[in-house]
């Protein structure tokens, strides 16, 4: 490419970096953003989609470079990062960026699995992460309303963009051909979200962020063979800002800082994001007394725009559990009779006291909290009982969002509930230590291995 473009600055802005270019926070998120997706992985190894993705993978694709996480069985790399990420995201508690949205169930998987393969130290599988989530947040940033409006899925939209650069780096591709990663990826990008319409019905909300990790590296690994991605592939005519977004506006490169990942959030519940910060004011109003449940008159939740519309975010009456992850009416109704909001205790949905409990639920718009939005995504809880008492939650953050960040005790915590049994108790505390040692190991392939229950290690 013998001109500046968008793609060309960009992919000399990924290659050029270095691991004394992060800021510390950036480093702490790795390590969080590592444990937190390798948890998530392993509990979705568990369910039967995530045995499902293994099992396409080990069969349909079979080879030798990477591990199946959970599994033992190795695959292709492409295949791996597939079916990693597709089990890392079936049960909807992997990270949450308040700009780039869920970005560790697309670069995670790569960059453990060209990591495995390429043997990359720790420093250098926590830059190509870092890198990533740059051109993530970068892009997804600059098209979040226009796609979201037209449907468009930014897991394998701008994660398919933020996986070519994770894969160009852990790759060491010098800085033309990662640009031309860059621009093979924009051509792969894909999805839509029918599935939060059909959910419960379909399996591609998780599938997607298997595509985007796998179509991230097959454009890396393209672009090392020789092929050659558009120059205009973001700025251009008929590039992604015009193709995907509202058009291209120059100021959108202004905002490539290098300090994506210390901004990321993550989720200690199950479910949609946008109802965490609902569970969280919810639990907050419990703290204060836990009124009669059937004393209740009224429920009123009051949160910002993205959390209440379109309108299957306020669903009194879904049909299959992954309707329900999205609801609001739901979120309060299971906090208010089951405390938590894990997949199990959303399984719960169709109770009749929570069927009563959700027809009581009145949703508004908190004109505060939608002023300051996306910057914060609170909500505000106020239920009211037949003897006149109001009782009343309220967050201006959900929990795990960096100004209400989970410690380190919650992390782990977190991370040994979605393990569960699978891998021994010393096997789990491993994987703590080395990633709590993130930045000292001289092969993540170790960490890898750590993943493979070892009753099947291989």
């Amino acid at each position: 490419m013998s001109k500046q473009t968008a793609v060309s600055i960009i992919g000399e802005f990924v290659a050029d970096r270095q691991y004394n270019d992060l800021s510390d926070l950036a480093i702490t998120r790795a390590r969080q953003v590592t444990l937190d997706f390798i948890g998530t992985m392993l509990g979705g190894f568990q369910t039967e989609l995530g045995a499902l993705a293994a099992n396409y993978a080990a069969q349909m694709q079979p080879g030798a470079d990477a591990t199946i996480v959970g599994d033992g069985r190795r695959s292709t790399v492409e295949a791996a990062a597939w079916a990693n990420a597709t089990m890392g995201k079936f049960l909807g508690m992997d990270d949450s960026h308040r700009t780039a949205g869920h970005v560790a169930s697309q670069l995670v998987p790569v960059a453990l699995t060209l990591g495995e393969k390429l043997g990359l130290s720790g420093e250098q599988y926590i830059l190509a992460l870092a890198v990533g989530y740059d051109v993530m947040d970068l892009v997804h940033s600059a098209v979040d309303s226009w796609q979201r409006e037209r449907g468009l899925d930014h897991k394998s939209q701008a994660g398919t963009l933020g996986s070519a650069a994770t894969a160009a780096k852990s790759m060491g591709l010098s800085a033309e051909k990662t640009t031309h990663a860059l621009a093979l990826a924009m051509d792969m990008a894909c999805g839509t979200e029918q599935y939060v319409w059909d959910a419960g019905s379909c399996d591609t909300k998780d599938l997607l962020a298997g595509y985007g990790a796998r179509n991230g590296i097959n454009a890396a690994q393209m672009a090392d063979f020789g092929f050659r991605g558009p120059p205009g592939a973001l700025d251009g005519e008929y590039g992604y800002f015009h193709a995907f977004g509202p058009g291209y506006d120059p100021a959108f490169l202004d905002a490539l800082d290098g300090e994506a990942l210390a901004r990321t959030g993550f989720k200690p519940h199950a479910g949609c994001r946008h109802v965490h910060s609902c569970v969280d004011a919810t639990q907050d109003l419990l703290k204060s007394g836990r009124p009669a449940l059937d004393a209740i008159t009224a429920i009123e939740v009051d949160t910002y725009l993205e959390a209440i519309t379109p309108e299957f975010r306020v669903n009194y009456e879904p049909q299959t559990v992954g309707q329900a992850g999205f609801s609001l009416p739901v979120t309060v109704s299971v906090i208010l009779t089951r405390g938590n909001w894990f997949r199990e205790d959303i399984e719960t949905y169709d109770e009749p006291e929570q069927r009563r409990l959700r027809q009581l639920v009145e949703v508004g718009l908190d004109e505060k909290i939608q002023a300051d939005h996306p910057l914060t995504n609170g909500c505000e809880v106020r239920i009211h009982t037949d003897d006149g008492r109001q009782y009343t939650g309220r967050v201006e953050y959900a929990k795990g969002e960096p100004e209400n960040m989970l410690s380190d005790a919650e992390f782990e915590e977190k991370f040994r509930y979605l393990v569960g049994d699978i891998l021994p108790p010393d096997q789990s505390a491993n994987i703590l230590d080395r990633v709590g040692q993130l930045e000292d190991l001289a092969d993540v392939g170790e960490l890898v291995q750590l993943t493979v229950p070892q009753k099947v290690a291989v």
